[in-house]
């Protein structure tokens, strides 16, 4: 039966228990073991032989299965949807009903919060360009709505207000002119507003106005306008009507401000939500970034043919509203004139005196005025509203002639049509007949149609500029505006991997290269790796006018802090001579493991060798840990020789000891190395060449095998090499450093060498795993440094990991949510480490440090006895017995085990 470790890791049998432990109170998960795993945790350590009996075990045992369990108290509503399968639609139907009524609720407050707000503390607000809209509507049916619904009383008020938008209007443009404009080439070629395309259609709007403005509509020229009459003046007028539409040109141009400005604002907005909602993973400074980004997202390309396009509907729109009407036929519409020129006739044949024919006089007039009575059945006032002949004769004063004088005290000026009939004189007597029509009923309509013509064109350009322009962001904007956020975006921060939508396979050449760039920024965060986010975020940088044509990699480096790891495959040599061209399989599947667990533990890969690996985890550049210098006099000379080892001692160094959570990514760096070891003994397609003959050593099955070695230090980031070939990588000793650790972990025959400076930065916890194996000067430094180490036994076989049945959450998401979770008590709840560590026993450990602090002291007698029955504990390792107890052994052994009398606790390490 398997026995509990702790309240949230134990390891069970499969078959006591079909369903995964549910712990929601601690932030972490469990792991358990089938029945068929096998996994001493070797807390016998009475007999040599047991351990090796136990290792052998360990061997003849083929590979099984480790159940990963996620503790689900600890997961999201979404996590916990996708992983249950079969609660899943339960439990999606229960989520969302209490969403539903929790929406509800919430809408009922707002609405009261709206309402108590609107009654208490409401506040009119208005900006400039919402304002301006209200003026541009008002100029394009002001006059319009005045004749239809107003009296002829508020045409005063209207003339205020039409001249108020006018001087508005004249301001805007004097503003525009000014502001947006660039006079630095002098006035022929400015650029900017000036003589642009919408500066002449907002002059003509401008000029569209005056005939609005009463003062000079009643002036001269107006007067002439109004009383011009035929062909040529039809015409005027459809013109004037059209040059009227040109205001429209202002309303599509301030509804895409306004738009754009509405959208800003919704955005800000939803970010103040979010920084107000109190998370605490929202950083307000990329925040501000984003919105900067955000605010010049659209393209110069994209900017440039939305304009093209606006412009180009607005010209087609008023094209037609010019050329389709003189296209059209239409009646001389002069019916008016007509009728004045037609009783002028019967005037004239009627004579004058005593040869009057009065009756044919007063017959035609009746008959004209049952035709306008006729006429008028279908208005809602008289049309005819006054009725002159010239002479005076036939008693016509009284019975022809009328004026409805109380009916022209109603109406406007301009709702009243005079018209004279040609002037005709017969034997000094003038002839002519004067008519006075109400237009009423035909301006009205007129009115009416024009409010329909303008919405309808209204319509026209906002549908039209909007479809095209859509067309053209669908097919060519929104995959240049895509591609560029791609690039700005890997130039912001070329460090993060950054998830970009599954795009479709497609014929358009803008997708084809939308791929092409998704790939290429990808490759280039593969490629150049984290020493390379300098040298891609300036090449790439096309923002801030910081662009260049110019190909530049080679720029300055700049020193930065970071924990570097180096790791070696053993045997290298041995596996390309017997594999030949399958080595790059052997290699590639080697770093495909080291880079995986490296990655999800916080490092990242610098430099893949061949056989060999740099990683690095970036702690920062010196520029943001200026707040962490060292204070020289408050360290002792013991600290001081700690922390400078292999290094000489700089006042202004960063003392990385003091920066927070720097515990958290020590011991993530060695459990990253630790989890490769394990990856490397759990493969299948790793452990397959175990059994592959070509690479059989002395008879012996193939078993791969790594060193590590661990530093932290400073470290010149940069670019190396020419334009022909570039590499970005980290030059400095402690880059070195980290290296001859990995060189001398064979040395010592020990799978993780790690120096002082590391192992200082780790947590207490992942301190006790460690063991001190030695104090050793470097080549080309004199100042003596201690060695640690953490035991491990690569020779053995891991189970497999899988989740539990029902569980659709994947394998590789549980493992990384685990690790971004670490806290050091994973040291004693992980499976993984329990048995990869599991040689090393409180006695051994106890054995082990009497002998190196008897050996450091210059007791080497001591020493031998400890170190010798430490070995002998260690039987069962890889090497067959503790490969640092033997390295000590045989160097007091070099000495005749005497003590040399110049021993100052330190030794010279013999590898590089």
């Amino acid at each position: 039966m398997g026995h509990p470790v702790n309240d949230e890791f134990e390891l069970k049998r499969g078959n006591e228990s079909s369903s995964p432990r549910v712990d929601t109170k601690h932030c972490s998960f469990a792991l358990y073991v089938d029945d068929e795993a096998s996994t001493p945790d070797g807390s016998d350590t009475n007999s040599v032989r047991k351990r090796q009996d136990l290792i052998e075990e360990d061997e003849d045992v083929a590979i099984k299965s480790r159940t990963v369990y996620i503790d689900q108290g600890l997961m999201s509503p979404e996590q916990l949807m996708q992983a249950n399968g079969g609660r899943r639609r339960t439990l999606e139907r229960l989520m969302t009903g209490q969403l539903v009524k929790v929406e509800s609720e919430r809408n009922v407050d707002r609405y009261k919060e709206n309402s108590r707000w609107l009654l208490d503390k409401a506040r009119i607000s208005i900006s400039y360009d919402d304002f301006m809209l209200a003026v541009t509507v008002f100029s394009l049916f002001g006059d319009d709505m005045r004749m239809l619904f107003f009296s002829p009383s508020s045409d005063a008020g209207f003339l205020v207000l039409f001249g108020s938008a006018f001087v508005l209007f004249v301001i805007e443009i004097i503003l525009n002119c000014w502001v947006k404009t660039d006079y630095s080439r002098g006035l022929m070629q400015v650029k900017g507003y000036l003589f642009s395309f919408f500066f002449w259609l907002d002059l003509l709007a401008l000029i569209s106005m005056i005939p609005d403005v009463g003062r000079i509509w009643n002036g001269p020229i107006a007067a002439q306008l109004h009383q011009r009459s035929g062909r040529a003046g039809k015409i005027g007028a459809k013109a004037a009507r059209v040059v009227r539409m040109v205001r429209l040109v202002r309303l599509v141009k301030l509804y895409k401000i306004t738009s754009q400005r509405k959208r800003e604002k919704q955005l800000l907005e939803d970010l103040q939500y979010v920084l107000d909602s109190g998370d605490d993973g929202i950083d307000r400074d990329e925040l501000q970034e984003y919105l900067k980004r955000d605010q010049t997202r659209q393209s110069k390309v994209g900017a440039q043919l939305s304009d093209i396009i606006t412009r180009r509907v607005i010209i087609a729109v008023l094209l037609m509203l010019c050329v389709v009407p003189l296209l059209s036929f239409t009646g001389n519409g002069h019916d008016e004139n007509n009728s004045a020129e037609f009783l002028q006739a019967i005037n004239v044949e009627s004579g004058y005196g005593i040869d009057a024919d009065c009756d044919y006089l007063i017959s035609a007039t009746n008959s004209y005025m049952n035709f306008m009575e006729d006429l008028e059945g279908d208005m809602k006032e008289e049309f005819l509203i006054g009725y002159q002949v010239t002479p005076t004769r036939c008693s016509s004063e009284v019975e022809l002639d009328f004026m409805n004088t109380e009916l022209m005290k109603k109406l406007r000026d301009e709702f009243i049509e005079t018209v004279h009939s040609p002037l005709a004189i017969i034997d000094g007597q003038e002839f002519q007949v004067t008519l006075t029509f109400n237009l009423t009923s035909f301006i009205e309509e007129g009115c009416k149609e024009r409010i329909y013509l303008t919405i309808f064109v209204i319509f026209m350009l906002l549908t039209l500029s909007m479809q095209f322009t859509n067309d053209a962001e669908k097919l060519v904007l929104g995959p240049i505006d895509i591609m560029m956020d791609m690039v700005n975006t890997v130039a912001h921060d070329p460090l993060s991997e950054y998830e970009y939508d599954t795009l479709p396979s497609s014929q358009y050449e803008t997708m084809q290269v939308q791929v092409a760039i998704q790939k290429i920024t990808t490759l280039l965060r593969v490629g150049f790796g984290i020493a390379g986010a300098e040298i891609i975020s300036t090449n790439m940088c096309v923002e801030g006018g910081r662009s260049t044509s110019v190909l530049d990699p080679m720029i300055p480096g700049k020193r930065v802090y970071a924990i570097f790891g180096f790791c070696d495959i053993h045997n290298f040599d041995h596996c390309t001579g017997k594999l030949e061209d399958e080595i790059m399989t052997f290699v590639n599947k080697v770093a495909e493991i080291v880079h995986e667990e490296v990655t999800r533990w916080g490092g990242l890969c610098n430099k893949n060798l061949g056989n060999a690996f740099l990683m690095v985890w970036r702690i920062g550049d010196e520029k943001h840990l200026n707040q962490f210098h060292s204070k020289r006099r408050r360290r002792s000379n013991k600290q001081f020789k700690s922390l400078t080892a292999y290094s000489e001692y700089k006042p202004e160094s960063v003392d990385l000891r003091r920066i927070p959570g720097l515990d958290v990514l020590s011991d993530k760096a060695l459990i990253g190395f630790l989890k490769v070891i394990v990856a490397l003994n759990r493969d299948p397609q790793i452990l397959s060449y175990r059994r592959d003959e070509r690479l059989a050593l002395d008879g012996e099955p193939f078993k791969l095998r790594m060193g590590f070695g661990l530093h932290a230090g400073w470290a010149i980031e940069g670019a190396v090499g020419s334009l022909q070939k570039v590499d970005a990588t980290y030059l400095s000793p402690h880059v070195n450093m980290a290296a001859r650790m990995e060189a001398a972990s064979r040395q010592f025959g020990v799978s993780v060498l790690m120096t002082q400076n590391f192992y200082e930065l780790m947590s207490a916890r992942a301190q006790a795993s460690c063991r001190k194996l030695d104090v050793v000067t470097v080549k080309g430094s004199a100042i003596p440094m201690p060695i640690y180490s953490t035991d491990v036994l690569q020779n053995q076989y891991f189970p497999s990991l899988h989740t539990p049945k029902g569980i659709e959450l994947d394998l590789s998401t549980v493992l990384e949510q685990r690790a971004n979770d670490y806290s050091p008590t994973l040291w004693d709840e992980d499976e993984d480490l329990i048995q990869l560590r599991k040689l090393a026993d409180q006695m051994f450990m106890t054995e082990f440090n009497k002998g190196i602090e008897a050996y450091l002291s210059g007791d080497w007698r001591t020493a031998r006895v400890h170190l010798d029955k430490a070995d002998d504990l260690m039987a069962g390792s890889d090497f067959g017995g503790d490969g640092p107890s033997k390295t000590i052994l045989d160097y007091m052994k070099s000495k005749d085990w005497t003590c040399p009398s110049d021993w100052r606790g330190f030794r010279p390490l013999t590898s590089k």
